[in-house]
């Protein structure tokens, strides 16, 4: 399956919108600080950043529609699907450490990854799921980082 993408209309569109969320939400999750103590907003920066956002993002639609200045990208399924589904992977990553905590879901999405990618040496499975633990005792007994423990090691 094939299509084809206007680069500067779809990203002028989708950063239109996001920053236009963003400046709406922002409001709400930013709170002003109760005491006036002289120093900037916390929404200040990235109120900056956002207003940037969208004038670029209306300077691409312009660019776009008025002056036909486009880049067409084909978009083919089959070579973007391996990393579609990479980052698909990566999302049920980030849904399981809140579920069953950082080494569970390190176990699971890495050696599904190891194996879809042709992996098929045991002692990586194995130095991987290794270097999970390790990576979590490291943060939680040394830096004192807190990650998502899960129902098996005190979550």
């Amino acid at each position: 399956m094939k299509f084809k993408i206007r680069t500067n209309l779809v990203t002028g569109i989708l950063m239109a919108l996001f920053s236009g969320y963003m400046l709406y939400v922002m409001p709400k999750q930013v709170k002003i600080p109760a005491y006036d103590s002289g120093a900037p907003s916390p929404r200040i920066i990235p109120g900056i950043c956002l207003v940037v956002i969208l004038i670029c993002s209306i300077v691409l639609i312009i660019q776009s529609l008025v002056f036909k200045k486009e880049k067409i990208v084909v978009f083919d399924w089959t070579n973007e699907k391996p990393a579609i589904l990479l980052i698909a992977l990566l999302c049920v990553y980030v849904f399981l450490i809140i579920k069953i905590g950082f080494i569970l879901a390190s176990a699971i999405i890495f050696v599904i990854v190891l194996y879809y990618e042709g992996e098929r040496k045991p002692f990586i499975y194995i130095f991987t799921i290794a270097l999970a633990v390790g990576i979590y005792f490291l943060f939680s007994q040394v830096f004192h980082v807190s990650l998502p423990a899960g129902p098996f090691f005190g979550g």
